[in-house]
């Protein structure tokens, strides 16, 4: 996250363009808003995080809001569409730079300090204080888990050359059903 406000970084990926840089860090760091919330669905109370990296995600999108000064804000709402319950997120775009960078670039050094010197305790108090959700996220956990979607199946084509010699493509239903059959005709 802290390197994504970095120009020079974005640069070396042929980002050199202020505005695409702009736009890079803002949906880099929107997204990992969302990723932090969305992580709720790998915590269970009185069990923690079934998965390090969605707890990695969480913490984070704790120090955007604790940056406080309107960086992130997290909203309850009701979607238009269907009715339910829903979380809105708003991150400032004018605030990643400094409210934002400050944020993340005081949480790591704090993280190198204590790996760098030894101390597994303080780093450890550290990270669970912001990774351990308060009551107010294991209630916003419930509407995570309303609305997430199944997970999508990625099914592999296959190809194939007819009698007339063309080379065609073959594709198959996203189902369980449908990567059994793209299988099945793949190595018969």
């Amino acid at each position: 996250m802290y390197l994504s406000t970095v120009a020079e970084a974005l640069a070396v990926f042929g980002h050199k363009e202020a505005e695409d840089q702009n736009n890079i860090t803002y949906i880099n760091w929107l997204h990992m808003a969302r990723a932090g919330l969305m992580a709720l669905q790998y915590y269970t109370p009185g069990k923690g995080w079934g998965q390090a990296h969605m707890q990695a995600r969480y913490g984070i999108l704790q120090v955007f809001l604790r940056a406080g000064e309107g960086l992130v804000t997290l909203r309850k709402c009701t979607d238009d569409k269907d009715g339910k319950p829903n979380i809105e997120i708003s991150l400032d775009k004018t605030k990643i730079h400094t409210v934002g960078k400050d944020a993340v670039g005081d949480f790591l050094m704090r993280l190198q300090v204590y790996k760098s010197t030894g101390n597994f305790e303080a780093a450890k108090a550290m990270y669970d204080e912001f990774t351990e959700p308060n009551e107010e996220f294991k209630a916003l956990r419930g509407t995570v888990l309303d609305r997430r979607s199944p997970r999508k199946l990625m099914v592999q084509a296959n190809t194939y050359i007819d009698q007339s010699g063309q080379v065609n493509l073959k594709t198959y239903p996203a189902t369980p059903e449908g990567m059994i059959q793209s299988f099945q005709e793949r190595y018969n």
